[in-house]
């Protein structure tokens, strides 16, 4: 490196220090998406990135124009996707179009279920998502009580949830949820659980 170099890198270094007055912390900008509640969204986009992910960037930014649309043709306003959060009735729309939005540039869709036994215990509810989660099936979840989230699993262990999500969340351990405890960090509703996987190349309905 040449001296110039050298003296211009010192320059653009010290560019880059946000200097403020002895005893005052520094300030950060709010990032895109730090104060908005869309996780609702990009639970259904990851869900399908993950499952198909020959599905690449360009058709990625269609899907997401779909569910945004999707949203409108539900009657859901702006301050209630992005300022409140969706419940899983939209959840389930969004999942909808998805799986037509897969037939019309993929050729194939999604499949998706609900838990179909009564699921009283937590036991039981990580006994079922253990059976259905991995190969080419993943879980939507919504969680509550440390904060309201939607997340995708994508495997399970004895003791983890493996997460595929869009608040860089990357692990649930089982001692740290449960089904409706309050003194536990995260409550996870059977209710709020939709299981997708891949369908056919004749497109599989929902």
């Amino acid at each position: 490196m040449s001296d110039q170099d050298e003296v211009a890198g010192r320059r653009i270094s010290r560019a880059r220090i946000l200097r403020m007055p002895i005893g005052k912390k520094i300030l950060a900008p709010f990032n895109q998406g730090d104060l908005n509640s869309l996780c609702g969204m990009y639970c259904v986009m990851n869900a399908v990135r993950f499952l198909y992910p020959e599905l690449g960037r360009e058709k990625s930014i269609g899907l997401f124009q779909v569910l945004s649309e999707s949203l409108t043709t539900n009657s859901v306003t702006a301050h209630e996707t992005v300022g409140l959060g969706i419940e899983i009735p939209t959840v389930h729309a969004l999942v909808e179009a998805a799986c037509a939005y897969l037939q019309e540039v993929l050729e194939t869709s999604i499949i998706a279920a609900t838990l179909t036994s009564k699921i009283r215990r937590f036991d039981d509810l990580w006994a079922t998502l253990s059976e259905g989660l991995g190969g080419h099936q993943v879980a939507i979840i919504g969680l509550s009580g440390r904060h309201d989230h939607w997340t995708v699993a994508y495997r399970m262990t004895a003791r983890t949830i493996r997460l595929f999500d869009s608040d860089s969340m990357k692990v649930l351990q089982r001692a740290r949820c449960s089904l409706r405890n309050p003194r536990v960090p995260y409550q996870i509703d059977p209710d709020e659980i939709i299981l997708i996987r891949r369908g056919g190349g004749n497109g599989s309905k929902i």
